[in-house]
């Protein structure tokens, strides 16, 4: 596979994954909100007998409530996946308690603020269990969509080509669904770096370990290999880098540079001198090589070749994990630390298990599973 070719699917690879997790995480959501909606008909009534005559009247108060609960239920919803969100602050309860107050007068101010409180509590709570459902219904269907993205018969049938695409996949969907939720670990995000050694192996068939056994990538976002510097940089640790004396604030970089370039040179052989310049590709001084007899160009070319080979230490160490030789899926599961393989005919990834959605999370009429409403004393509101 061309280098080209390798890059464009690897990016292309990333950014339909990302397409897609946004597109499920919409679809799910709506799905939860409709689910929201029914529960606060089962926990509140808008309707009560009226104990004197025994007709059905209708209850302003418990329609307050309800709409109480989906107000909350949605906000905090809509925070938990990342979206826009009004915040359910203290003034909302209380305006909302002396509403019902006013609606209930037989009710006390207290008996007002605890039933609203409640119903907040018990919001706040579908609320989180339904995006922890979300998140987990998108785990078994992003490995669904990898297959689907990848089928067996793609890239001629290099099986290969195929895992890795496939496992690729998952890293991106995944990766955004934790970014969009909030639930991503430090240090965890996809990179471009990581993308580029995607489509290394992609073009050279070599398959080498990009996440290591707790989930944290082997590769920065620049193609080096992570250190602990920059793990505990990444997670806010302070004074890793000593800062700078003052006697160092006040050097002249040029002047350093020029002395350490000075001195080292003169403390090369003849036979090391005659190397750098031809390794720099620069003209042999016709009357010796003493740094002052270089000419101009000569110079620059030796200081541009000292810059590279001395910019490691600033730079990090390049990333060269080595090769994993071991099957095609095998290899490709590793490369993404991924405990299940994504094979066409693997069982687990047509379960979905206990998550509260319906088997098929792409059917449009998928819903959250109703579950048992729970007693309120309130519910009659």
């Amino acid at each position: 596979m061309d280098a080209t070719v390798a890059d464009t699917v690897a990016r292309a690879t990333r950014d339909q994954a990302v397409s897609d997790a946004h597109d499920d995480l919409q679809k799910l959501r709506r799905h939860a909100v409709e689910a929201g909606r029914e529960r606060s008909r089962k926990i509140t009534k808008t309707s009560r007998i009226d104990p004197r005559s025994g007709e059905i009247r209708y209850n302003p108060a418990g329609r307050l409530v309800r709409d109480w609960y989906v107000h909350v239920y949605l906000n905090t919803l809509r925070s938990k996946l990342g979206e826009p969100a009004e915040v359910i602050d203290a003034q909302q309860v209380e305006d909302t308690t002396k509403q019902l107050h006013l609606m209930r007068p037989a009710v006390s101010s207290i008996g007002a603020l605890r039933a609203v409180a409640v119903i907040r509590g018990v919001a706040i709570s579908d609320a989180a269990r339904a995006a922890s459902q979300i998140v987990d219904s998108l785990r078994s269907v992003g490995a669904r969509r990898a297959i689907q993205h990848a089928p067996d018969d793609r890239f001629d049938g290099d099986l290969l080509r195929v895992h890795v695409t496939r496992h690729w996949y998952l890293r991106c969907y995944q990766d955004h669904v934790e970014h969009v939720t909030k639930s991503q670990q430090p240090l965890t995000a996809v990179t471009y770096g990581e993308q580029a050694q995607v489509a290394v192996v992609l073009e050279t068939r070599v398959a080498r370990r990009l996440i290591d056994r707790h989930g944290l990538p082997l590769v920065t976002a620049h193609g080096t290999a992570m250190s602990d510097v920059d793990r505990q940089l990444a997670a806010g640790e302070t004074q890793i880098v000593s800062g700078l004396t003052a006697s160092a604030q006040r050097m002249n970089p040029q002047a350093t540079l020029r002395h350490q370039l000075t001195k080292t040179w003169a403390d090369l052989d003849v036979a090391l001198r005659e190397h750098w310049i031809r390794v720099a590709g620069a003209d042999t001084p016709s009357r010796g090589l003493a740094w002052a007899e270089l000419s101009d160009e000569s110079k620059s070319k030796i200081i541009m070749l000292y810059l590279r080979s001395h910019s490691l230490a600033l730079t990090g160490v390049p990333f060269n994990e080595p090769p994993i030789k071991q099957t095609p899926d095998t290899a490709a599961r590793r490369m993404f630390n991924h405990r299940d393989p994504l094979d066409s005919g693997s069982a687990r990834i047509q379960e979905h298990g206990s998550t509260g959605v319906s088997r098929d999370p792409y059917r449009d009429d998928a819903r959250p599973a109703d579950r048992t409403a729970r007693s309120s004393p309130h519910s009659q509101l």
